[in-house]
């Protein structure tokens, strides 16, 4: 499988807003369609383009496997980070995002399926683009790092101290993101920590907020959604609930999903792209959507 494809800036207007991003084109494959790939809070789409030794990012490895992979600059980041703070909620980006990707597919003429696949914030903007009255478009949703609940433990208490007075949450250091996003030592190299902390960028309060408050509001989404989805939490995650109890969780409440799988990812933190099993994790967001186009034909 070829994985040294072109990866390129890409800016996607519409008529509120322009995102910057990167972008994969398919590789001499038949267009399979679509993954949009949707970065957590405080950072940038490279956290989706860590060009790691066994071949990680996941904008090469989709594109190889016969994907259009678009990973945006989320609302408030990159060429949008002075958008107006008080559209940064989490349900104003869900109508943004839904924007971009119609006006990028229309640009492009790119009439497959889309699939997202979403990290932390990005996973929760994800299942409620799945909740949403335009989740047609969606072939599968996979996510990674979307909260149950948060841990009662000095991680979690550390996490909800960081509100501001101000508009935007400033970028955690080393030893913060060390402690709370990476697994323990030999679950990552120093390359892959190293570009991680390239991809940070300040969290609008609004985004933060919201999130902060989304486990409350699970039971009444979460059954809403017809469209699969894969649910991951990784083994070592500080900032959110891990472990089979919230697993068993999330499925109960994603139960009118046509195809709900979770999983508990071994060997990683909560940025499970820039740890070693890199690679597997985004081989196994792929090979989910494979499966729902498959079914589909059942």
């Amino acid at each position: 499988m070829k994985e040294s494809v072109p990866v390129e800036p890409v800016l996607v207007k519409t008529e509120q807003i322009e995102l910057s991003g990167l972008l994969a084109r398919p590789d001499g494959q038949p267009e399979r369609g679509l993954i949009v790939a949707l970065h957590g809070g405080a950072y940038t789409s490279g956290y989706w383009h860590f060009r790691g030794g066994n071949g990680t990012s996941l904008l090469e490895i989709g594109a190889a496997l016969g994907y259009w992979v678009l990973a945006l600059d989320r609302p408030g980041y990159g060429a949008s980070r002075n958008f107006d703070t008080a559209r940064l909620g989490l349900v104003s980006q869900v109508e943004l995002l839904f924007d971009a990707i119609e006006a990028w597919r229309s640009s492009s003429h790119c009439a497959g399926p889309v699939y997202l696949i979403g990290h932390s914030v990005g996973g929760i903007l994800s299942l409620l683009m799945a909740a949403n009255v335009r989740a047609g478009m969606l072939g599968g949703v996979d996510v990674l790092g979307v909260p149950m609940g948060y841990p009662p433990t000095d991680a979690g208490e550390e996490v909800n101290s960081w509100l501001p007075e101000g508009s935007h949450i400033p970028v955690i250091d080393d030893r913060q993101r060390k402690w709370l996003l990476f697994g323990p030592e030999g679950t990552y190299d120093a390359e892959a920590f190293k570009h991680d902390g390239t991809c940070l960028s300040p969290m609008s309060v609004a985004e933060y907020r919201d999130s902060l408050a989304m486990p409350a509001s699970w039971a009444e989404v979460l059954p809403s959604i017809r469209t699969p989805v894969q649910y991951s939490l990784a083994e070592y995650e500080a900032i959110v609930l891990t472990g089979w109890a919230a697993l068993d969780k999330a499925r109960g409440l994603l139960r009118n999903s046509t195809n709900c799988i979770v999983h508990l990812q071994k060997g990683s933190g909560h940025n499970s792209s820039a740890h070693s099993i890199a690679r597997a994790y985004h081989l196994r967001a792929i090979a989910f959507f494979l499966e729902c186009e498959a079914l589909k034909s059942i």
